[in-house]
């Protein structure tokens, strides 16, 4: 006997640091509406009494809406992906200073590639580009 839908599912979200709120959109974002019940049941142990198991086809839409929830939407290449996002906004509110500004420098390396003032992406100030 393999692994369980049910058990992918978890192992996923545990590590993706999803909470049943996230698991809840991604899940939407595949066009599957479920209510916080059913993530429970989806997630309640095999011998839980509300324990529910998971088809192959909400496993697939899952992965599916992964997908779009960690790189976007395709449709909408402008809009941040939401895991960005939620990682931006879990450094701010710990207050991970080293995070944040890493991430400041790699906005300003893209925004000065989009303007055409890539000479200097990628380099420090004492490097000569190969």
């Amino acid at each position: 006997m393999g692994i369980s839908n049910n058990t992918i599912l978890k192992k996923i979200s545990i590590a993706n640091n999803l909470k049943h709120f996230e698991i809840k959109e991604v899940f939407s974002l595949a066009e599957i509406n479920l209510s916080s019940s059913q993530i429970k049941a989806y997630m309640a142990g095999s011998n839980h009494k509300n324990h529910e198991k998971l088809s192959d086809q909400y496993l697939e839409a899952f992965l599916n809406g992964l997908i779009i929830y960690a790189r976007g939407s395709i449709d909408e290449p402008d809009l941040l992906p939401r895991m960005v996002e939620n990682f931006i906004i879990d450094a701010v509110e710990t207050s991970q200073d080293p995070i944040i500004e890493e991430i400041r420098c790699l906005l300003d390396d893209a925004q000065d590639e989009l303007q055409g003032d890539n000479s200097q992406v990628g380099f420090e100030d004492d490097d000569e580009p190969l």
